[in-house]
């Protein structure tokens, strides 16, 4: 299955660098592709504070706006699916189709299942990475139609891929100390400074978004971040300042 040794190789390539932030656009936009998602989003619950919520892939429409902001104020008390892992404890794949039907009064009522709709994502799956009575994280995908049996069986196999990964992340963060590598007062996560170093290579946004297994526009991104945080405003600036600092 093409879908599973390019999840295979993702995931290797991932888990050979040393990762100390899990790396939730590379994985979304992955997702997005695998199951032809409207959107992706990534979330983390912890008891007693608002929902962390960042969209991943924001192919969303007109609406994204308005439910980034739904997600972020009504998700933990109204979203089926988390309303069912909270009252079960078992944090599993499942998607909106098999949550039971008294879980979806809130989310119908206050017209949660409607904006789902106008964003071609009322039928949503999750794929929990975390769960302890302090935090859960998970991803959330969402299109139009419903998960084949097939599917499903497909996204359990890639949970505990995906878990793992994280598991992984965690213990080298935790031995670090720190949320990423830092030279002097510069600090680049492991994605940034790989995409640096191609790109000190001389390659192209696009060839190394197919190097990276990302797309251009993700590279665009960590390129943005990258620019911030060495204080410049162009590649070969970037470049040459990375260089310097010992970077690249």
């Amino acid at each position: 299955m093409r879908a599973e040794r390019e999840w295979l190789e993702l995931v290797a390539a991932l888990m050979a660098e040393p990762l100390v932030e899990l790396p939730i656009d590379v994985l979304g936009e992955a997702l997005a592709r695998t199951f032809e998602a409207a959107g992706v989003s990534y979330s983390e619950v912890v008891p007693g504070e608002p929902l962390r919520h960042t969209w991943v892939d924001e192919g969303l429409g007109e609406h994204a706006d308005l439910l980034d902001r739904w997600s972020r104020h009504k998700a933990a008390e109204e979203h089926p699916l988390l309303r069912w892992y909270l009252a079960s404890g078992l944090w599993v794949p499942r998607q909106i189709a098999d949550a039971p039907a008294e879980l979806l009064d809130r989310w119908e009522a206050d017209g949660g299942r409607e904006l789902a709709e106008a964003c071609s994502a009322p039928d949503q799956l999750a794929l929990p990475l975390r769960a302890t009575p302090g935090l859960s994280r998970s991803f959330v995908i969402g299109r139009p139609e419903r998960w084949s049996p097939a599917e499903l069986a497909f996204a359990r196999r890639l949970w505990q891929l995906l878990a793992g990964l994280e598991r992984q992340v965690e213990a080298l963060a935790a031995v670090s100390g720190e949320p990423g590598p830092r030279t002097g007062e510069i600090a680049l996560t492991p994605r940034e400074r790989a995409v640096l170093g191609l790109l000190a290579q001389g390659l192209t946004a696009t060839t190394i978004a197919r190097r990276l297994g990302i797309s251009p526009r993700t590279v665009q991104k960590h390129l943005e971040r990258c620019y911030l945080k060495l204080g410049v405003t162009d590649r070969l600036s970037a470049v040459l300042r990375a260089q310097a600092s010992g970077l690249v």
